[in-house]
């Protein structure tokens, strides 16, 4: 099988289990309990004023945002753009419920934010608690934002800045000396590390109201048992991943531009989403092809070797069923199929040639059967 859906999960990394597999009977304890195990395990954890534990990156959203707005009531506003994860914009979207003042951000076709409009949305702000969240480089279409400028209009307009940048980190670079971000998410499974376990980094004197209740961990943001096995393995997977990242951006790089010429010579009407942008994920390729139903196309894909997805959930039909598509002007008349192609560690140049020329002969056969 050939597997081009990192962005979705990326397998766990052998050096990865290696470390977890290391600490079992050692650390695989309760932190929180004062004996000798408990203790061990709690030191695999390590003190740390500024980083959260989660349940992964759809939770480190979720307290980011819902948690700032619960913290600075009814005067809050959630600022986001038009693209974000469904984490941010679901909880956005409770946050409302629970009497924030919410705005989406448009963004042009390429999926870039409009910062004219964002300027102008942060100026009429009257001094209420702000925050805006922005995705560093999109789940779907790839696009990276220019989020030092946006973390900076946020800051100039006394408010403050979240960034998913769950599909940045070990893909482009990440620092927050660059970007000094107040509130930033990552999970590490999109980095070959453990299911489950994410962090939300949280600059010091940020205010958030849990989302959960009934302990002390996590400096009473995120309750619960501790999971020492699975933090150990995400600093491993991120540590692998931010070290490789010099080599690795150029040649996924290569890779994508190697398969979207592939696809475009062999895919009569393919159409490249995002491919306006300043810049993309290196990792990231998402394609629509018109006339095709989708979930017909990844069934046949599947069934040819080749494991990919929509990037979203999608349906078959009239629409994409993507609200990054929909924000960016895409919206077919027709059955559209959107196919995300990602890349991981091992994923090499034979696989995506191999997986271009399965989608020729599945779109090909379709479109055979159609006539």
């Amino acid at each position: 099988m050939i597997y081009l859906d990192h962005a979705a999960t990326s397998p766990l990394r052998p050096s990865v289990w290696r470390v977890m597999e290391e600490l079992v009977g050692r650390a695989d304890y309760n932190p929180a309990s004062v004996h000798t195990p408990g203790g061990t395990a709690a030191a695999v954890l390590c003190p740390r004023s500024d980083l959260v534990f989660t349940g992964g990156g759809t939770q480190s959203d979720n307290l980011a945002v819902l948690g700032f707005a619960r913290a600075h009531g009814d005067g809050a506003r959630i600022l986001v753009s038009a693209i974000e994860h469904k984490a941010v914009i679901e909880a956005a979207g409770r946050a409302r419920r629970e009497g924030s003042a919410v705005e989406m951000i448009p963004v042009d076709s390429s999926g870039t934010l409009l910062e004219d409009v964002l300027e102008e949305r942060l100026a009429a702000g009257d001094g209420r608690p702000t925050l805006l969240s922005v995705m560093w480089g999109n789940n779907e279409i790839g696009t990276v934002q220019p989020v030092h400028r946006l973390c900076d209009m946020a800051h100039r307009h006394g408010g403050l800045f979240h960034t998913d940048a769950v599909q940045a980190v070990g893909k482009v670079p990440v620092s927050l000396a660059d970007v000094p971000a107040d509130l930033l998410s990552v999970t590490a499974h999109k980095l070959g590390g453990p299911v489950g376990i994410g962090i939300l980094y949280r600059r010091a004197g940020v205010r958030l109201e849990p989302l959960s209740y009934g302990g002390s961990q996590e400096n009473a943001l995120w309750p619960g048992t501790q999971n020492p096995l699975g933090a150990a393995g995400f600093a491993e997977a991120v540590h692998l991943a931010v070290a490789e990242r010099d080599v690795a951006e150029p040649r996924w790089t290569g890779l994508r531009e190697r398969l979207e010429a592939r696809l475009a010579e062999s895919v009569p009407g393919l159409r490249v989403h995002g491919a306006e942008a300043t810049r993309r994920l290196p990792h990231v390729l998402s394609v629509g092809i018109p006339g095709c139903d989708q979930a017909v196309v990844l069934t046949s894909l599947d069934i040819e070797g080749v494991a990919l997805s929509a990037g979203s959930a999608c349906s078959s039909g009239a629409h994409t069923g993507s609200h990054v598509l929909d924000a960016v002007g895409v919206r077919p008349p027709g059955p559209y199929a959107v196919l995300r192609f990602s890349f991981g560690p091992a994923t090499e140049a034979a696989e995506v040639d191999a997986a271009a020329e399965a989608v020729a002969r599945v779109v090909g056969r379709l479109r055979d059967g159609a006539s």
